[in-house]
């Protein structure tokens, strides 16, 4: 069986913070500058649906990249781990409308953004703005 994965230009670049998820991800492959394919085994969601793990590296563009993203195969959405950036040495700060990332190192404010639509997400133009350079560097070894 074909499978088609289609996206809006615009939720290609819009990426969710997501508390319940364990590794940035996406099934965007054009939004890697830097992408090593293997098979990596599949990740779970909601509703007991799960993806292939088809590759991992960086993504972003000139002014900024995410290190350590999954790719997932026909993933619709791109997703921002909280524990992969709590577990980086970054504090995610929630209130009602706002969200900042910290770095704990020097309390400095990495990124922040707003709830959108009831869910918090920031696109990628977003962090060309506000000058974000690097969110993570982890050992490229890290792989499950």
């Amino acid at each position: 069986m074909l499978q088609i994965c289609l996206r809006a230009k615009e939720k290609q670049r819009s990426w969710y913070l997501d508390s319940g998820c364990s590794m940035h991800m996406t099934g965007e492959k054009s939004m890697f500058l830097t992408l090593t394919m293997k098979e990596g085994g599949n990740v779970k969601f909601g509703g007991n649906q799960a993806g292939k793990i088809i590759g991992t590296r960086t993504i972003g563009n000139s002014s900024i990249s995410i290190n350590n993203v999954w790719l997932v195969d026909c993933l619709k959405h791109n997703l921002l781990s909280i524990s992969q950036f709590c577990d980086n040495g970054y504090d995610v700060i929630f209130d009602r409308t706002n969200y900042i990332v910290v770095n704990k190192n020097d309390s400095s404010i990495v990124f922040k953004g707003k709830m959108m639509d009831n869910v918090y997400k920031i696109n990628i133009s977003e962090l060309v703005d506000q000058k974000v350079v690097c969110l993570l560097s982890v050992n490229d070894k890290k792989w499950v």
